[in-house]
């Protein structure tokens, strides 16, 4: 049975690059930003867009490889594998930035077509929560953080 891990597709297929009922998808968020504007920081303490992506993907990464049952990999919190520090970008590897937020998407989506809706009550390797908790946890993430690039976004445009 599946039903819950579709509805979890679904819901990360809308967030991403779909009609997220809350707003603006990541992907229309980060449709139009420049490099240029991807390293604006409004303040010193302020992450910025880049910076965010990336710490988006890093976090798709670490789902991905709990997904495939890695005990050894982690992020280890406020590291540089949890937030980089962009203070400049060229156009290619902005690019690259974005590649690899797709590529993730692409991989999670492929992930979870599959597993089964019995593996979301499993506790995460290396984790006190489940996969359930865990997949949740990761919409709610990508939510948050879109919401943050969607001001940085306004205080430009």
């Amino acid at each position: 049975m599946r039903v819950e891990v579709d509805r979890i597709t679904s819901l990360l297929t809308a967030i991403y690059d779909g009609e997220a009922w809350h707003g603006p998808s990541t992907q229309e968020i980060l449709t139009g930003i420049t490099p240029e504007m991807a390293v604006f920081r409004p303040s010193p303490t302020v992450h910025n867009i880049a910076e965010l992506a990336v710490h988006l993907t890093n976090w798709r990464i670490f789902v991905l490889e709990k997904l495939t049952d890695s005990v050894s990999f982690d992020i280890i919190l406020n590291s540089e594998a949890d937030w980089s520090v962009i203070n400049e970008l060229t156009d290619d590897k902005w690019q690259e930035i974005l590649d690899n937020l797709q590529e993730t998407q692409e991989e999670l989506v492929e992930t979870l077509g599959r597993i089964s809706s019995h593996k979301l009550n499993d506790q995460v390797p290396g984790r006190r929560y489940n996969y359930y908790t865990l997949l949740h946890g990761m919409l709610h993430h990508e939510a948050y953080h879109s919401g943050q690039m969607a001001h940085l976004k306004k205080m430009l445009v």
